[in-house]
């Protein structure tokens, strides 16, 4: 499984939900063609200085590399700068992307009575 990260703030004077209606329309037009296994938009609750990232994180889901290459070209043809993709990118800002496949081997199940963080 192949994982697409974007995180990105909306750009000034966008009203939230027009801004992340643009991003779902685009992501579920191109699930809707099974350019994508799926997706989730995700909003940031820890704003700065606590975190770092963008406000929003678009998580898109591809179930190979292959999968996502292909993806990739139909969307280069599709248009870049016009339709819903181009709609997407002219309310967006601070896009980062960072792309993870999933680990062949799973990790193993925590210890009972640890804690991950710690506390």
């Amino acid at each position: 499984m192949i994982h697409f990260n974007a995180w990105f703030n909306l750009k000034p004077g966008v009203p939230e939900a027009e801004g992340i209606a643009a991003v779902a329309r685009f992501l579920g037009g191109v699930s809707e063609v099974g350019d994508v296994a799926g997706f989730q938009i995700l909003v940031n609750k820890a704003g700065p200085p606590t975190s770092k990232l963008p406000r929003y994180h678009a998580l898109v889901r591809y179930r190979d590399d292959a999968h996502f290459a292909e993806a990739m070209r139909n969307q280069v043809q599709r248009g870049i700068h016009s339709g819903p993709h181009g709609r997407m990118t002219n309310v967006i800002t601070d896009f980062h992307v960072e792309v993870f496949s999933s680990l062949g081997a799973p990790v193993s199940a925590p210890q009972e009575g640890l804690l991950a963080c710690g506390i």
